[in-house]
């Protein structure tokens, strides 16, 4: 507070509004101090500022919320805005007790202009002021006025001020009040929903920052409150959610952050920044104070003294647990020269500090988020808190050993810690798929190592849990009976200290040994060494009752690791360093293991990109064999420098497939577009592959359909999933809170015409809301008649299986997510004349995506004669289609509408409709 000087206060003394209220009996309490009363009894007023200014609304209109005391309060804006100008007084009162004074403050920062006044009513002295923080809601202020107990005072509101912020709020006015106590800010998070946090020491509402405070794809909601160690928690999702608190003054000379805490995962930890759970600081200027965690569940205490900054680390043996809930303390004492650390009561590390106080940050204290994070992909922040935080508190002394002992015990074990996961945070998203497999939340990638184990099928995939993003990778899990329904697994493996992967465990694949153990095979992150990409193993270890295999764990060394001179071929030489996505197999008594990698001449010009094989008898020890087949990119560009994610399985026949997923080492047009095959024998003895052509075909026609990953299932088929990117911008995931989910899966076999067969799994019409079809035609049809019946089909979540018969040329197909005037529209397209399969997205609509056009994508196909015959899946941005057994095309369509909805069948030749059935299709993971 700035001091008058006693001039100043000579001409406050002589200003009308300062004059004092009539002469009476001073009362020992202040008539109607909170309002509650009605009106502005006991109070008079001059000006008009608050004449009618009294109210029980609990927001302003552009915003929320007061956080009056009660439903009365006064709101200096109410009457005429900021212009108005005037004066509130209480009736005169005889200080006693405590001799505290406090109340309920909010409205404009002015102190020569707007302010309360704590005013001696025998010579009209201001004893103590203050204004406002250009804030509407409410703030506590306590005033220390025990000297003048004993004397008639009383308390005047003051509007001079005219212009923006020109108007005081108040509340709750309280005599003899409890004197401070050494908390300076607490935060229960008790609240039962709602978008602010209580802090019961200012008593005022802090909004909490939320993506889906108001939501762009789905219904706005509330942030996530979850049981907390006493009542409620507020769950921080690890991207969006945090609080932020202006005009919080840091204590100097002593502080305690005290903090209850249930990680749901650990960041990487970009520039070297904690993730913070409290923070109040610059590290550049050498100001304030942070607590947050570091990499693998390391946590910091650090704060800027006397002109240095000080971090003090908690003992590397005291980490902090995913998915339990720790009691976190932090303590500065200036006159000891201490800083401390405490992990549920006891000491975890201290520190001698250079002699002097914290240096203050002028900025905001904030709660979940760091006050200079960094930014990636321009538009999320990291270096962010992920999961559960209760029972937040700064304190004006540091607290003793003892005293955390106490506080730690004084709170009950209680349950473990709910992170997980809920898909119900996205209901009623338009874009967020159904009844494909995908992340419960945030950012995923490749779906991978689909095994079958324990009477289940196991699906893993690549997943971010901090928020919608590619970062921090570690792998997911999902259960299923059938391939079709899922069920969330708890995250199966995670970046961890120590161990093989400590940056990150990348896509591989599972396979099972002679004992029937499930075995996975992944691509181990580790950036202190060079190729930072090794292939490694992880086992189940919950023992004999984990049959949902919730518990894994890695072995400590890598299965295989690349050598900078392996034998690619004459004038050739590996790649080293792209050694990544290990597809593994067992024949017999012999495990194979494809890794893929790149080729180059060895003056350094492209060859394509590879997959090496390695043989072992006992999936440990594993000796190079060569490369299984290399691509040649001057030949055909769009194969890529590089090959990711191999898959290799059987068709029949005599016959494997081999897919890739092609990448370049720079940027490219063709890159997360295309999945290239080649069909050959496969000689498991000889350790070859011979191709039938040495021309890549591309997979998939839809630009949708890569990252595959396969296996061979308990029926003996060849089954494929893939990651179907969404292709949005960034800020589009930041909005949806999720990226990306899996293709449907696909059975794979060879086709008469000696080329690969391809069909969605069959299991998938179990997703029907129904048995009988919503609309069936089983004759000929012609196409009027046919669109007649679909004029009443509408949905998003369909399944269609269509037959058309046609001439040898002319164009004819289906639109799909189509508007009744047809202003958005889908086109699948079969060209008789060209022979080709297409799909036209030029009037689909692309709300969020990250191309303004999203074009045409077709391929060949022939028919042989046959009629077209179609097999079509929706489910909101998803279009899959399957054409007569041999082709697909994956793609995403965004409708700006809400009425894109509709079915239409067209042809610009003569057309019959042969069969048509549609369904409505339910969740999988209802």
């Amino acid at each position: 507070m700035r001091r008058l000087t006693s001039a100043a206060i000579a001409v406050l003394l002589l200003h009308p509004l300062l004059t004092a209220p009539p002469a009476h009996a001073a009362a020992a309490q202040i008539v109607n101090p909170d309002f509650e009363a009605g009106g502005l009894s006991g109070w008079t007023t001059t000006g008009t500022t608050f004449t009618n200014a009294v109210t029980t609304e609990t927001g302003w209109g552009w915003g929320c919320c007061f956080g009056q005391h009660g439903a009365s309060h006064v709101w200096g804006h109410r009457t005429a805005g900021d212009a108005a100008t005037g004066s509130l007084t209480s009736g005169q009162f005889q200080l006693s007790g405590t001799g505290q004074v406090s109340f309920l403050l909010g409205g404009g920062n002015d102190a020569a202009n707007l302010y309360v006044a704590l005013v001696r009513a025998g010579d009209g002295a201001i004893l103590f002021r203050a204004t406002g923080r250009n804030e509407e809601d409410y703030h506590r202020v306590t005033w220390d006025a025990s000297a003048y107990r004993g004397q008639d005072l009383y308390l005047r509101a003051v509007d001079n001020a005219t212009g923006g912020w020109g108007h005081l709020n108040l509340d709750d006015v309280r005599l003899d009040a409890p004197a401070p106590s050494d908390l300076v800010a607490h935060w229960s998070f008790d609240e039962p929903g709602g978008a602010v946090a209580r802090d019961s020491v200012a008593e005022r509402n802090d909004p909490i920052n939320y993506v889906f405070n108001n939501a762009v794809y789905k219904p706005s909601s509330a942030p996530q409150r979850r049981p907390g160690v006493a009542s409620n928690a507020l769950l921080f999702d690890g991207y969006s959610t945090s609080l932020a608190r202006s005009g919080l003054d840091t204590p100097t000379q002593a502080l305690t952050v005290e903090a209850w805490v249930a990680p749901r995962a650990f960041e990487w930890g970009d520039d070297r920044k904690l993730s913070a759970i409290v923070d109040k600081h610059d590290e550049g200027a050498r100001q304030g104070f942070i607590l947050g965690i570091g990499r693998h569940g390391t946590w910091s205490f650090q704060a800027g003294i006397a002109g240095t900054w000080q971090s003090l680390w908690a003992d590397p043996a005291k980490p902090l647990r995913r998915d339990r809930w720790h009691h976190l303390v932090a303590t500065f004492d200036a006159p000891t020269r201490t800083m401390r650390v405490y992990l549920n009561g006891a000491l975890a590390g201290s520190l001698t500090t250079p002699e002097g106080g914290i240096t203050p940050y002028p900025g905001d204290l904030r709660i979940g988020r760091h006050n200079q994070g960094v930014v990636i992909n321009g538009t999320f922040t990291v270096n962010m808190f992920s999961g559960l935080l209760d029972e937040v508190s700064l304190r004006r002394r540091a607290l003793s050993a003892a005293e955390v002992s106490a506080a730690y015990q004084a709170v009950p074990a209680g349950p473990a810690p709910d992170l997980t996961m809920q898909r119900s945070r996205y209901d009623g998203d338009i874009y967020r798929p159904q009844y494909h497999f995908m992340a419960p939340e945030h950012w995923m990638n490749e779906p991978h190592a689909p095994v079958y184990a324990n009477g289940k099928y196991h699906l893993f995939y690549q997943h971010n849990q901090h928020g919608p993003y590619w970062h921090n990778i570690s792998w997911g899990h999902g259960t299923s009976p059938d391939m079709v329904r899922w069920r969330d697994a708890p995250v199966a493996l995670v970046p961890t200290a120590g161990s093989v992967a400590p940056d990150g465990v990348w896509s591989g694949s599972a396979a099972v040994d002679a004992a029937g153990n499930p075995l996975l095979f992944i691509t181990a992150g580790d950036d202190s060494v060079f190729p930072n990409q090794r292939t490694g193993v992880a086992r189940p270890t919950g023992g004999a009752g984990d049959t949902d295999l919730n518990e894994w764990t890695m072995d400590p060394a890598p299965v295989t690791v690349q050598s900078p001179n392996l034998d690619v071929g004459p004038g050739r030489k590996v790649r080293h360093g792209e050694f990544r996505d290990p597809f593994v197999w067992r024949e017999g008594n012999t495990w194979f293991q494809l890794v893929s990698s790149g080729v180059q001449t060895t003056s350094g010009a492209d060859v394509g990109g590879t997959v090496l094989l390695y043989t072992s008898t006992d999936a440990k020890n594993w000796t190079y064999s060569g490369p299984l087949m290399t691509g040649d990119v001057q030949a055909h560009p769009k194969t890529g420098q590089v090959w990711e994610l191999p898959v290799f399985l059987p068709l029949g026949g005599g016959k494997h497939i081999l897919l890739t997923n092609p990448m370049w080492t720079s940027g490219s047009e063709h890159n997360v577009k295309y999945v290239w095959y080649w069909i050959g024998e496969w000689n498991p003895t000889t350790r070859k592959f011979t191709p039938d052509s040495t021309t890549p075909r591309l997979f998939d026609y839809g630009e949708h359909f890569t990252g595959p990953s396969g296996f061979v299932d308990p029926q003996g088929r060849s089954v494929v999933f893939s990651i179907a990117q969404d292709k949005r911008t960034e800020r589009a995931h930041y909005d949806a809170g999720w990226a990306h989910n899996a293709g449907l899966p696909i059975v794979l076999s060879l086709g008469a015409d000696g080329d690969v067969a391809v069909k969605p799994l069959p299991e998938l019409t179990t997703l029907h809301k129904t048995t009988n079809p919503q609309m069936s035609i089983t004759s000929d049809t012609p196409l009027e008649a046919a669109n007649q019946q679909l004029a009443g089909v509408r949905g998003d979540m369909l399944h269609l299986t269509l037959e058309l018969t046609a001439g040898s040329s002319g164009r004819y197909g289906i639109k799909l997510r189509r508007s009744p005037g047809g202003e958005e529209e889908t086109l699948l397209v079969y060209d008789a004349g060209s022979r080709t399969l297409s799909i036209d997205r030029t009037r689909s609509g692309n709300n969020s995506s990250l191309y303004s056009n999203l074009g045409v994508q077709s391929g060949p196909l022939n028919v042989n004669g046959e009629n077209l015959k179609l097999d079509i899946y929706l489910d909101k941005s998803m279009i899959e289609a399957y054409a007569n057994g041999r082709r697909a095309i994956t793609s995403r369509v965004y409708p700006s509408r809400n009425d894109s909805l509709g079915l239409q069948l067209w042809a610009d030749s003569p057309t019959t409709v042969k069969n048509l059935k549609v369904w409505q299709m339910g969740s999988a993971y209802s």
